[in-house]
Order: C-alpha cells, then sequence, then structure tokens
C-alpha cells in the first residue's frame, strides 16, 4: 500500500492540473488519507503535506501556487472529506466553485479604494509556525495597527505564538490550536474551530466594518478555505509575491499592506517585541565579555543542521573569541539531545540560566537556558551577536536589531533562503551551506564576523 501511496504522488507529479489523470490520483491520494486505517491515513497524510505541498510551497514559484490551488481544492471535496459538506452549505460544492473563489481573493484587480476609518475590527490569521508568525504575521499585525488606528486589532492563533509576537501591544488574541503533525482529518476540522473564532471575533459588525487578514496561514489550507466574505477577506500568498526578486518575506508582507491599504507600513518592520526591563538588562560580567546567543534548532527539520562536529567547532570558536554563550535547549527531545552532546564535548565552563539569573557566574563560559522561545527572547535582545540555523530564533534575534549570523542548510531553492532571510534592522549575514560547503571555510567566516563584534564591543567601552 505504500508503494501505491508513491505512485500516487508520482500520479500528480506527472499529469498536469485539470486532466482526469492528476483528478484521480489526487482524489485517491486523499481518500487514502480519510481512511480509518490509522497507518494508511499516516502515511497518506505525510506523502500530500510533505511530498507534494510543502515542495510547492517552498519554490515560491506562481506557476506552483495554482499546481496547490487545484489540488487541494480536489483533495478538500475527495470522498470522506470532513468539510466537504460544509463547504456545499456556503456555496462551494464542487472544486471548481472553490477555485474560483481562490482566484478572486489573489486578483490584482481587488486592491481598490478601502474607508479605513470605516473599519472597526482587524483580525489577523496565524501561519502556525513560530518562525513564519515571528517574520511574517507580526509585521502585518504592526501594519494594522498603524493602517487602523481607531480599529481593535486581534491575532487569531496558538497562545505560545502569540507569547512571542504580541507581548507589549495592545493588540487582543483569540487562541485556536492546530496539529501540524496531525492527519488530514484533524488538520481539515481545524477550520471549523476557525470558523467559530472569527464569528466570535466580528460578533455584531458589518462585514463592511472588520477585515480577516490571511497570511497564507495553514489554518485556511493557504487560503483554500473560506472564513468571511469576499470583501472583507485580505489574502496576502506569500509564495508569488515578489516574483524575480529577493526581498525577504517580512518586507514583502509590508509592501503588500502598503498597496493593499494605501499606507506607509515599513515602520512596522522597525518595532522590537517587548522585553521585561529586566530581562533586557544584559547579564552583568566584571570582563566586559561580549555575549553570544545560540541556537541549533531547526524545527523538527533535520536537513537545516550542519551537524555536531561543526557545531562543537563553532561553540569553540566563540569561547576563543572572547564570548559568553547562551544556549538553547530547543524544542522536543532531540534538540535537547544535541545540545547535551554540545555541552560534554565544550572545553570551556558550563552552567544553567534561570529566568532570575543575578549576573554571570564567574568564570563560566556557557550558559543553558531551558524555557521558551519567547523567554529566551531576552537573551537574543542582550546579546552582542546571534549565530544558528534557519529558525524561528534567529527571526526574533533580527526582530529584537541584533547583529545574526544564519548558517542556512537545507534550502530547496536560492528564492526561499531570500523569502526567510530574517529581516531587522541590524547587520544579518547569510551562509549558505550544502553538501559541498568546506566547513572550514565556513567557520572563517564566522570567525571574521565574531572578530569584528569583538571589536565593535572593545570600541564601545573605550568611548565610555
Amino acid at each position: 500500500m505504500l508503494v501505491r501511496i508513491e505512485d500516487l504522488v508520482s500520479g500528480v507529479r506527472e499529469h498536469r492540473p485539470g486532466s482526469r489523470g492528476f483528478t484521480d490520483c489526487t482524489r485517491s491520494l486523499a481518500e487514502a488519507a480519510f481512511c480509518s486505517d490509522p497507518d494508511l491515513a499516516a502515511a497518506a497524510t505525510k506523502a500530500l503535506f510533505s511530498g507534494l505541498v510543502e515542495e510547492w510551497a517552498d519554490c515560491f514559484e506562481p506557476s506552483l501556487c495554482d499546481t496547490y490551488a487545484a489540488f487541494m481544492s480536489e483533495v478538500l471535496h475527495a470522498p470522506g472529506s470532513p468539510v466537504a459538506a460544509a463547504l456545499g452549505s456556503l456555496g462551494y460544492g464542487e472544486p471548481e466553485t472553490l477555485l474560483d473563489r481562490y482566484r478572486r481573493t489573489t486578483s490584482a484587480a481587488r486592491v481598490s479604494a478601502l474607508d479605513r476609518g470605516h473599519i472597526k475590527k482587524v483580525a489577523v490569521l496565524s501561519r502556525i509556525t513560530l518562525g513564519a508568525d515571528v517574520a511574517v504575521t507580526r509585521p502585518l499585525l504592526l501594519a494594522a495597527s498603524s493602517a487602523f488606528p481607531a480599529a481593535e486589532i486581534e491575532f487569531i492563533g496558538p497562545k505560545k505564538n502569540a507569547d512571542l509576537i504580541i507581548s507589549g501591544q495592545p493588540i487582543r488574541h483569540r487562541e485556536i490550536s492546530y496539529g501540524r503533525s496531525a492527519l488530514l482529518v484533524d488538520r481539515l476540522l481545524a477550520w471549523n474551530r476557525l470558523r467559530e473564532a472569527v464569528q466570535g471575533s466580528v460578533n455584531g459588525l458589518r462585514p463592511d466594518e472588520y477585515l480577516i487578514v490571511d497570511p497564507d496561514s495553514r489554518l485556511t489550507q493557504l487560503g483554500l478555505l473560506p472564513v468571511a466574505p469576499d470583501g472583507s477577506y485580505h489574502f496576502f500568498e506569500s509564495r508569488s509575491a515578489g516574483v524575480g526578486g529577493g526581498s525577504s518575506l517580512g518586507a514583502l508582507a509590508l509592501q503588500w499592506c502598503g498597496r493593499v491599504w494605501d499606507v506607509d507600513s515599513a515602520g512596522a518592520g522597525r518595532v522590537p517585541p517587548q522585553v521585561s526591563p529586566a530581562s533586557r538588562k544584559r547579564l552583568s560580567d566584571e570582563g566586559d565579555r561580549p555575549l553570544a546567543a545560540v541556537s541549533f534548532g531547526v524545527g523538527g527539520r533535520a536537513s537545516k543542521r550542519v551537524g555536531g562536529h561543526f557545531e562543537d567547532r563553532l561553540l569553540e570558536l566563540l569561547r576563543q573569541r572572547g564570548f559568553r554563550i547562551v544556549l538553547d535547549y530547543g524544542l522536543g527531545e532531540e534538540e535537547a539531545g544535541v545540545v547535551d552532546q554540545r555541552v560534554a564535548a565544550f572545553a570551556g565552563t558550563v552552567g544553567e540560566l534561570s529566568s532570575d539569573q543575578p549576573g554571570w557566574p564567574s568564570q563560566t563560559d556557557l550558559l543553558t537556558w531551558r524555557g521558551s522561545l519567547a523567554a529566551f527572547g531576552a537573551w537574543t535582545a542582550a546579546a552582542d551577536v546571534y549565530v544558528g540555523y534557519d529558525s524561528a530564533a534567529a527571526h526574533l534575534a533580527a526582530a529584537h536589531a541584533t547583529p545574526v549570523v544564519e548558517i542556512f542548510a537545507g534550502a530547496p531553492s536560492e528564492r526561499f533562503r531570500q523569502r526567510w532571510t530574517p529581516a531587522g534592522p541590524a547587520p544579518v549575514h547569510v551562509l549558505p551551506f550544502t553538501g559541498s560547503t568546506d566547513i572550514a571555510a565556513l567557520l572563517r567566516k564566522i570567525d571574521h564576523i565574531a572578530a569584528e563584534t569583538t571589536l565593535s564591543k572593545s570600541r564601545v567601552r573605550l568611548d565610555r
């Protein structure tokens, strides 16, 4: 049966969207994902997202946006779909009608004059992953606050994401969850909870008094599942934005706001996340050594890692350059295991960091941090440099105006790397890594940047 699933994925790839072969392979794959056999459903779900959807999205290619829309419209109406009946009741009983709606919401013709003073509520949906919510959703929320000063702004998404991106801002939060690793049925059923959340958010308002902003959210399966009337729904299709350019997603999101809402939203990208005064104060150190925040987290995508040998040499490089190091334990047992290995191999002295740390322990070179990413953000804000892989922590550090050194491994394309480059007012150094990259040369580049950082800190000390 697993071989059959692979054949169906190949069939989807080989046939043109709209053809009988494309439709048949798509529906058969969806039926397998909807079936009652948990093992088969899990295998088909993984094939559907990892084998097709994520690859299409990661290319940031407009033609593949159309392929995705045609594919997912068929999936949502396939036998066994938990949302087909509800879509029918809303007037989208066939894939074609849903596809037509998707094309309307992405059409440039929808950009028209908007009475911003008439809008009383703007709700922005979460993109679910922490890094995407820092890089894309947060700028949209801040831009909405600027564009609609009289409106109530709300973020609809997971609590941990809200803690990360709206702390200190006059933005409400309405909680909703989405299982990134869940079966297809469970992922689609999240739409029912989203519709309830949206209805609760705009209760008592007319459609012309509110906006639902969708930043290419997984909650709507990248804009396919409707949550509001067309006139009240603004969709930022991040996968086709900025074709031919090298801008980051955050910059493209702000450009989209400026075009659709007729405002200058550039300033929204320069507002750092709030950190409490106690946390913002850099940990004291008698030698006034520079501080490096480091994370080897990869969000469950092992292809983003370079490897333990590189990580050990990186930490040693920073130690020899005189840095104090705060090393985040990351998310989950696998990433914690990576940190345990690095700590065991570290040549310097090691301690554990707590949220009420009174100061840097004497003669300690590295402190590990176990806790939320939002709390780790305080140390990225305090750091003189952040070093890590493509991850939410890198985007958070950039938002805090901390210089970033990002080792970007596992990028499926150059455009993917450009889109997910962290954006912030401080320098961001993106160092690509592929299987042919010379690790020694990569470390020399990092060492050069680290040397410049320590030199800059020395200059600041001399100027006092």
